[in-house]
């Protein structure tokens, strides 16, 4: 069994990096890629972070990738850079950690634009999570261990603009030079608690992560909130507004969200508006709008009113599996146990055993910790450290 995490305030910040003594090197150049390669092969430990334009572009892709070792930082500039394949071997081979800050979009971004593959990752919010951290954003934890102050503000900023602002190269550095020293000091408090096997298994589980973004359909238009309250003809004039929305996002190459957001989709599709004085009074749509998408807007309306309300096609529901009448009493037993447990370790619930764990344990009522092992998606450290207790709990519901 772990023990939980000490009492008391926060140990002495440590002595953290000093950038002013740091070298760093701008890669936009096979050449220069290539030369990093060959040092890389040398590094067991190497702290990774990307920058993407998610926020500007609807075609969202990589504009940075920082890397630091021990003693050095590197920008590589993937926009400039015509081939990264070179890199590849860096990522499968296990003997090399990456160390990353919260990976799962790093990965798989770095998976969908590159090819890359990880073999081994340290993610520094997961073990943050599992030592009971109530912050494990990287801002908040180089303030707690190093006593520095950094800003996040620039985390959406325009990554793809060249050259870069010395501001945002600060920015860009402070993501990855602090990692290694950061791994450090959160492998220690994991191994001194037990609960270092815990996350290397999550670690594991996260580098397996895969994009799974599904391209824009028109069945899309019902993720938008309120369009299961609006009428059958409005849930028709709300999916052409939503098709025609995104067909100018990808013309212009912006995020839909910056083209129109949902909000003002759902005023025009309950509004109808025919003309373009009627589309002018509807709150959202400013002169630059209607100038530019008025017309595209107006056709949608007028497409969704023609429509039949019959030919909106209803949502896809999961069916849901169907349980013993005992199922719900478990699972309650189990969200009591969690609850008792979470505070007895310092963890957050939803880091002890996210509910959707719970459900496929109540659903699945085992008898043994084999038959928990059985359960898709439930990780061999949960089985184990508590598997026996959850069987314990189910039984007396």
């Amino acid at each position: 069994m772990t023990s939980k995490p000490s009492e008391g305030s926060s140990p002495q910040p440590a002595e953290p990096p000093r950038p002013a003594d740091r070298a760093w090197e701008w890669i936009d150049a096979q050449e220069s890629l290539a030369r990093l390669i060959a040092t890389l092969r040398g590094e067991p430990l190497v702290g990774i972070d990307t920058e993407s334009d998610s926020f500007h572009h609807y075609r969202e892709q990589v504009c940075l990738i920082q890397i630091s070792t021990p003693t050095s930082d590197y920008i590589i500039d993937p926009l400039a850079v015509a081939d990264l394949s070179g890199m590849r071997p860096l990522f499968s081979e296990t003997t090399r950690e990456w160390v990353m800050n919260g990976a799962d979009y790093d990965i798989v971004c770095l998976k969908r634009d590159f090819g890359i593959h990880f073999a081994r990752i340290f993610d520094t919010v997961v073990a943050a999570q599992l030592l009971g951290y109530h912050a494990t954003g990287l801002a908040a934890m180089l303030d707690r261990h190093f006593g520095l102050k950094v800003s996040k503000t620039l985390q959406r900023d325009e990554w793809f603009r060249r050259p870069l602002t010395e501001e945002q190269i600060t920015y860009a550095l402070t993501d990855t030079r602090y990692l290694l020293p950061l791994r450090s000091i959160l492998k220690a408090e994991l191994e001194s608690m037990g609960r270092l096997s815990w996350a290397e298994e999550e670690f594991t589980a996260v580098a397996r992560r895969e994009w799974t973004r599904e391209p824009f359909s028109p069945g899309d238009f019902w993720k938008i909130r309120g369009a299961r309250e609006v009428t059958r003809q409005e849930q028709a004039i709300l999916r052409e507004l939503a098709v025609a929305r995104d067909r100018l996002a990808r013309e212009s190459n912006r995020p839909p969200f910056k083209v129109v957001s949902d909000a003002v989709l759902l005023s025009l599709a309950k509004l109808k508006p025919r003309t373009p004085l009627a589309l002018k009074k509807v709150r959202g749509i400013s002169p630059l709008m209607l100038r530019r998408l008025g017309d595209d807007l107006l056709a949608a309306v007028n497409q969704g009113l023609n429509a039949e309300g019959a030919e909106v096609d209803l949502p896809l529901r999961t069916p849901r599996r169907r349980q013993d009448p005992g199922a719900s009493r478990r699972l309650e037993a189990l969200k009591a146990w969690r609850k008792h447990k979470a505070t007895e370790l310092h963890l957050d619930p939803g880091v002890l055993s996210p509910l959707s764990i719970l459900q496929e344990v109540a659903g699945s009522n085992p008898k043994t910790v084999e038959d928990l092992m059985a359960i898709p998606d439930l990780s061999r450290w949960r089985a184990q450290e508590f598997g026996p207790e959850w069987i314990k709990a189910m039984a007396k519901a």
